[in-house]
């Protein structure tokens, strides 16, 4: 494993995305407070960013605390580790910086608000998402896993992100 994050998710869901990739369906500029969500989800710039490996969403899921684990070319082990869900295979193309956050940050833009840093190195990676829980000292942790594989170019997605990426 190479970093854990923990996002406090307030808006439904979880967003991993490449800055400053972000900005290229807005012609390389992102105005403060705008909702760049509601353009991903009423245009074909949602599928763009998703093709072109600029973003990650993980939707559908609980306002709480969530811990995100990053794989970088291995895969987790852990004999607590109860996956609820596989998704197979998403692509990342990070040109800048990949940064994880609550879903709320593409609802009114802000740069760096609310972004954790995940010190990924520049690169192209195919990329599972699995959903799982962690037993812990007798405590259980929600966790998305990305399961990161360095490639040397962008595959076909052929997934669609889940509506619903909760862990029960």
């Amino acid at each position: 494993m190479i970093k854990t994050i923990f996002v406090d998710v307030d808006f439904n869901g979880i967003i991993i995305f490449d800055y400053p990739g972000i900005q290229i369906p807005f012609g390389g500029k992102i105005d403060n407070g705008q909702n760049i969500l509601k353009t991903f989800t009423t245009t074909d710039k949602g599928d763009f960013v998703l093709d072109k490996g600029i973003a990650l969403p993980i939707m559908g899921i609980d306002d709480g605390g969530y811990v995100v684990r990053l794989f970088l070319n291995e895969s987790p082990c852990n004999k607590d580790r109860r996956v609820i869900f596989s998704d197979k295979y998403f692509y990342l193309n990070v040109t800048g910086n990949l940064y994880i956050a609550d879903m709320s940050v593409f609802w009114e833009w802000e740069e760096y608000t609310g972004w954790h840093n995940a010190n990924i190195p520049k690169g192209i990676y195919k990329v599972c998402l699995e959903g799982v829980t962690l037993k812990k000292n007798g405590d259980i942790f929600y966790c998305y896993d990305l399961i990161l594989e360095k490639i040397s170019k962008l595959g076909k997605r052929e997934i669609e992100p889940r509506s619903d990426a909760r862990l029960y």
